[in-house]
């Protein structure tokens, strides 16, 4: 078939851009998802810790 080697060349090709694309796109969220993660539980940390601080100075008034 005339041609052939040419089509497969482009769908390999076409393969190729869509893997890029699609690496691209979970490597965005996944780093979107891990810095969200990360501020989220920055901010439990600091809750739990002002928390602490405040019950150890209900503590010493009593």
């Amino acid at each position: 078939m005339p041609g052939a080697e040419q089509a497969e060349i482009y769908f390999i090709t076409g393969m190729m851009v869509l893997i890029l694309i699609i690496s691209t796109v979970a490597t965005y969220v996944f780093f979107k998802t891990y810095y969200a993660e990360k501020r989220h539980w920055e901010e439990e940390k600091r809750k739990k810790k002002e928390l602490k601080e405040k019950q150890k100075k209900e503590t010493v008034k009593n």
